[in-house]
């Protein structure tokens, strides 16, 4: 009975991190809990006999959350960006792949991520919008400004400071707290990339905040 709980809960987890954007980066933290709680037993298993069941437990954890992990791998990208819709649609799209793709963990697996390639067609379609002069809503030159920003190269990263400014000081975002964050943190990448000091301290310290 024991075994086929088991096997349910593991098919459940793994169709959950199959068809849910990121919830294998859940199960990273459990799992490095898990292995802790191993390790200290183990310390306390030097000095005096420990019962297996408090290994089991952990072990089991472990077991669930990496097969998690495994089948997240195999859940595909969505399309990175749209070549119907209007300009809003499009950059909102795109800045939602953005940060979706930078929640899956094979996006962080060499030989599997596919990030890099998917970046270079929202960078794409940002700068082709761009240049037509399309983007003039402060929604719009926000989405831009986060694409801009993971660039990789300091004239993007100076577009992304210029726009994401623009953004933050309009009246619909002036207290939109990403839109605040964004204009900061493009703003020091763009210091930092030709040389100088950043002012805002957010590229050198700890963040939530996905980048």
């Amino acid at each position: 009975m024991k075994k086929i709980l088991f096997f349910i809960l593991l098919i459940i987890i793994g169709l959950i991190c199959f068809f849910s954007n990121s919830f294998e980066l859940i199960l990273l933290p459990i799992s490095a809990v898990a292995l802790i709680f191993i390790i200290i037993a183990g310390l306390i298993q030097v000095f005096r006999k420990v019962n297996f069941r408090y290994f089991k437990f952990p072990l089991l954890i472990i077991v669930i959350c990496v097969f998690g992990m495994v089948v997240s791998i195999f859940r595909p990208y969505e399309n990175a960006v749209i070549t119907s819709g209007n300009v809003s649609e499009k950059l909102e799209y795109a800045y939602k792949t953005d940060q979706q793709d930078r929640k899956q963990l094979k996006s962080f697996i060499p030989y599997l991520s596919k990030l890099e390639q998917r970046d270079s067609k929202r960078l794409k379609l940002t700068k082709d919008l761009y240049n037509d002069g399309l983007i003039k809503k402060p929604s719009d030159k926000f989405y831009a400004a986060f694409i801009y920003h993971h660039s990789d190269n300091t004239k993007d990263y100076k577009l992304a400071s210029i726009l994401s400014a623009e953004a933050a000081e309009s009246a619909i975002l002036k207290d939109d707290y990403q839109a605040q964050w964004l204009k900061k943190a493009a703003y020091d990448r763009y210091m930092v990339s030709i040389g100088k000091p950043e002012k805002y301290n957010t590229q050198n310290s700890f963040s939530l905040e996905v980048e």
